[in-house]
């Protein structure tokens, strides 16, 4: 134990006034009150016993209550278990967690987390002197520096945040005491960014516990095929994610279109995994539309909600180049569908520049395969174009090799041979997922020769009887290239006349539409593409417009494409109107990062054992509630100060003295 100011202590010798006032009342007669002479004794030593015991249990309390204010103003302490740490509270920094994952409720109380660290933190304020300066962080970023009646005050205006980053960078803040109050998610918080700060600033970790991990959270949705068809039927797959450790039954999942709802399906979710719906809508008109999918959930909501922007596709643009001589069923079969704009063209008369802008380029049957159009055909595939390749029957095949040399496709003809039975589809393949509605395994297949070999592809979609690949796809560069291995001619292949062949060359055009404008964005997102729309020659400043808010990020225009990151200040999910000088483009959709909704957390023991012995600096409390880490922090700094508990005795033999006299 010290003393603060032992200078004090010479005021002990108070304590000899009481005890000479105890002398000086012992020499004074008493007078004895008695009811008959024969008692005069016994009543005289009998009182004289209670009256000696009487007087030193005053003189007792007299002393003792000298003693204890003597040390009340001393101060006594016991001296502080980090004896090396620093003392300075001039500045101390108090970083809040109020991302999302801090909606859910406390244990032990039916508040937030992020209210329960607000109130702890204003305990932390009570730690230190009047004079000191408080610096407030949230995500990352200071909110100013501010006295302890201010600081207060900001504390009770925390908003939640789509950030995650709490903790403020060790180059700014230079206070000596730095309070994080988190509930240290496993998902978002990595102790290696502790190592910013030099040993210099004491480092405090107060985790706040959470009541439970449940949550469900939409996580993403998709098209089927990435191709809306207006006034048709569409497909929309949605992902949803249990994170929680017990199952969730019948959870309603809702489809919104212009807030009128759609389509509903009930899911039942096994724990920490995610689950996938499949919703049918149609699309009316032919104007952007604002969508979201939602689900009920509580208590943590911000991830209830999926944001996407639903287009109505343009017409697929269809370009077949044949040598064939009578009339192709590629031109019966796309011209009669309003889906698809189709262009036929002979290798004598290709117009290349339409045939570059086609979503899919198909080359049926083409005899005379120059080492132009083998270029051709590489590079629109390289840039993420979608080709068709039906081999001829006879002809100049050597050009072939070209292509098939440029695109890394081990391919070969083989000079066809006696026709084999195609194997029956895998209906759980993505190619043929949506295609059968009554799915036979013993349908009767089309036959055809092998005209054409190849190995190793991305996909091999359909085979022959013996395992040999009849229709495979290979992903080359940015797009893909479709490969058949008999031509379409009668001779060599049924599968024209097959009920089959309109789904799989659907299905081949389909896919190569690609959505120039994704579904929905986050706002975690480094870098976001979009078409730059508008008139090339307006030169201006893009923008993000929300109602009244109109933020201007970071931006970069080249090959007619925008990239843009998403600013700091975009702290709420929904629809953002894309504008330059003014004129509305298009309408993305945001949403929040999909980190925060997975709550399991660090316990305060896994928080010690990941930062190690070897960051003297750091210091993780154990759960409790304000007072507990006031009294742990003081005692691991400011040592205990027993100057109350002095105090208190005080009191309490001052009262015990006014006892005695009362009542003895």
């Amino acid at each position: 134990m010290a003393l603060l100011y032992p200078s004090f202590l010479y005021a002990l010798a108070a304590v000899a006034v009481p005890v000479v006032l105890h002398l000086v009342q012992l020499r004074r007669a008493k007078r004895v009150m008695f009811s008959n002479v024969r008692f005069i004794q016994a009543s005289k030593d009998l009182t004289a016993s209670q009256r000696n015991l009487k007087q030193l249990l005053i003189l007792l309390c007299r002393v003792l209550f000298i003693i204890f204010l003597v040390l009340a103003f001393a101060q006594p302490f016991l001296p502080a278990a980090e004896s090396t740490a620093p003392v300075d509270a001039s500045n101390v920094a108090i970083a809040v967690d109020n991302s999302f994952s801090m909606q859910n409720v406390h244990e032990g109380q039916d508040i937030p987390l992020v209210s329960a660290a607000s109130d702890r933190a204003k305990g932390v304020v009570e730690l230190f002197p009047a004079s000191t300066s408080y610096t407030l962080f949230t995500d990352g970023t200071a909110k100013g520096a501010a006295q302890a009646t201010e600081a207060k005050a900001y504390l009770d205006e925390y908003a939640f945040s789509s950030r995650s980053d709490v903790l403020p960078s060790g180059s700014r803040d230079k206070a000596s005491h730095l309070f994080l109050l988190s509930d240290f998610q496993k998902s978002t918080f990595k102790p290696s960014k502790l190592k910013q700060y030099d040993s210099s600033t004491q480092i405090h970790l107060l985790p706040l516990a959470a009541a439970g991990t449940a949550n469900i959270a939409v996580d993403s949705v998709y098209l089927e095929d990435e191709f809306i068809r207006p006034s048709g039927d569409n497909i929309l797959h949605v992902r949803v994610t249990n994170t929680g450790t017990t199952a969730v039954d019948n959870v309603p999942v809702k489809l919104f279109i212009e807030d009128q709802q759609v389509a509903v399906l009930s899911l039942d979710l096994p724990p920490q995994q995610q689950t996938e719906a499949v919703l049918n809508f149609k699309f009316n008109g032919t104007e952007t539309k604002r969508a979201y999918v939602s689900v009920e959930d509580y208590p943590v909501e911000f991830d209830n909600t999926y944001f996407f922007v639903l287009s109505p596709s343009a017409p697929i643009s269809i370009t077949e180049i044949t040598d064939a001589v009578h009339a192709s069923p590629l031109q019966r079969l796309y011209q009669n569908e309003p889906l698809f704009y189709y262009t036929a063209y002979s290798t004598d008369n290709i117009n290349f520049a339409e045939a570059a802008a086609s979503d899919i380029l198909i080359l049926n049957g083409v005899t005379d395969f120059n080492a132009a159009l083998a270029t051709t055909v590489s590079n629109f595939v390289q840039d993420g174009g979608t080709v068709a390749l039906i081999p001829p029957g006879t002809g100049d095949k050597g050009g072939y090799a070209t292509l098939f040399q440029n695109l890394s496709i081990s391919g070969r003809f083989t000079g066809g041979g006696s026709k084999t039975n195609i194997s029956a589809p895998d209906p759980n393949s993505p190619f043929f997922r949506t295609i059968f509605s009554d799915y036979d395994p013993q349908m009767r297949m089309p036959e055809a020769s092998r005209a054409l070999a190849w190995s190793r592809a991305s996909e091999d979609i359909l085979e022959f009887r013996g395992g040999a690949p009849f229709l495979s796809r290979f992903d080359r560069g940015r797009g893909s290239i479709y490969v058949l291995a008999s031509p379409l001619e009668e001779e060599y292949s049924s599968l024209a006349n097959h009920a089959l062949f309109v789904p799989i060359m659907y299905k081949m055009a389909i896919s190569s539409y690609k959505q120039e404008q994704a579904l929905a964005y986050s706002i975690a997102d480094n870098t976001i593409q979009v078409p730059a729309l508008g008139n090339k020659r307006k030169e201006g400043v893009y923008k993000l417009q929300k109602d009244s808010l109109a933020l201007i990020p970071e931006q970069q225009v080249r090959g007619g494409k925008l990239y843009f990151s998403p600013p700091a200040s975009m702290q709420e999910a929904g629809f953002y109107t894309l504008q330059l000088r003014d004129s509305a483009l298009t309408t993305l959709a945001f949403n929040y990062g999909k980190e925060e909704s997975y709550l399991e957390q660090f316990s305060p023991d896994e928080l010690r054992e990941l930062i190690g012995e070897g960051h003297s600096n750091v210091h993780v409390y154990d759960y409790g509630d304000s007072f507990s880490v006031k009294g742990e922090f003081e005692k691991r700094y400011f040592g205990v100060k027993l100057w109350k508990y002095c105090l208190i005795l005080c009191l309490f033999f001052l009262m015990a003295e006014i006892a005695l006299i009362r009542f003895l």
